[in-house]
């Protein structure tokens, strides 16, 4: 697991990078299918802070941007949308598998 952490417009906190890597291990890692990498970007822009983060989990990727007035509220509900994305690309996955039709070949039983 790789996870990245970079500020911004301001100096990067231990306790913002912590915040950022506990998001990654407790919510996107739990349901990775492969060795999941993330890439999170913290910035101030006015009043605004923002989470960006980029994330792959081997042929799945995403990226997500929040913007809020509390820069722990940003990280967690960007993980939190990453989470629903990485959910929805595994269930894809999963649709598009199982969506393959088997031809039965009859078969004699009275031989």
């Amino acid at each position: 697991m790789s996870i990245q952490v970079a500020a911004h417009g301001f100096e990067l906190t231990t306790a913002l990078k912590e915040a950022c890597e506990a998001e990654t291990k407790d919510k996107l890692h739990a349901i990775a299918l492969n060795n999941i990498t993330t890439k999170w970007t913290l910035s101030i822009q006015r009043e605004e802070q923002i989470s960006h983060l980029i994330w792959s989990d081997g042929t799945f990727n995403g990226n997500v941007t929040v913007k809020s007035s509390d820069m722990y509220n940003s990280i967690h509900q960007c993980a939190k949308k990453a989470l629903e994305q990485m959910k929805k690309s595994h269930e894809k996955k999963q649709n598009h598998k199982g969506s393959k039709l088997v031809h039965a070949i009859p078969v004699n039983v009275n031989d």
